[in-house]
């Protein structure tokens, strides 16, 4: 994986949330192929490992992206750090190398032009990929819950922090590659 180019690896880029998660299909860094959520509803885990298997086939990707959740700051719940270690696994009994990537990489990637809230990323990432624009979700007010589409920009922030990582400067741990 290392001799190829960023253009060449196709990226499937995972965001968990509590009804579902949240993708992004990258083909190199500067091109996003599709993105979107998954509703799961009843038997979570299995349902989940099913739709994203369906992705995997459809899209054929190299690499699987998830937030790294066995970092020292994240805050996820153990159901979605055990969900998230299957997901690894189940990459890697399908070829794939998965990649976990700590949220902090995420922020220091942001931070730089000036983007520190979820809500800035998401509309520096409208930015960078304006076909994002129709999913970009309201301001959030402090009283209101996060809306799920956010979960599509938290995996298209994951998927370019795992293509800033190959150049040195974000870190990504492979735990089963």
């Amino acid at each position: 994986m290392t001799g190829l180019r960023d253009k060449e690896i196709r990226v499937l880029a995972l965001d968990l949330h509590p009804r579902g998660f949240g993708y992004a299909v990258f083909e190199g860094r500067a091109r996003l192929v599709d993105w979107g959520t998954k509703d799961v509803r009843r038997d979570k885990d299995l349902a989940t490992l099913r739709r994203i298997g369906q992705l995997v086939r459809l899209y054929r990707p190299m690499v699987l992206v998830v937030e790294d959740c066995a970092h020292g700051k994240s805050r996820r719940r153990p159901r979605a750090k055990r969900l998230t270690e299957r997901i690894l696994v189940a990459a890697r009994e399908l070829g794939l190398h998965g990649r976990a990537v700590p949220l902090a990489a995420v922020y220091r990637m942001f931070v730089k032009s000036g983007a520190g809230t979820k809500y800035e990323i998401a509309s520096a990432l409208v930015r960078a990929f304006p076909e994002l624009l129709v999913r970009l979700p309201p301001k959030r007010k402090p009283w209101q819950s996060e809306d799920s589409r956010m979960s599509i920009f938290d995996a298209v922030a994951l998927g370019l922090a795992y293509f800033h990582g190959r150049r040195g400067t974000a870190t990504a741990r492979s735990p089963h590659t």
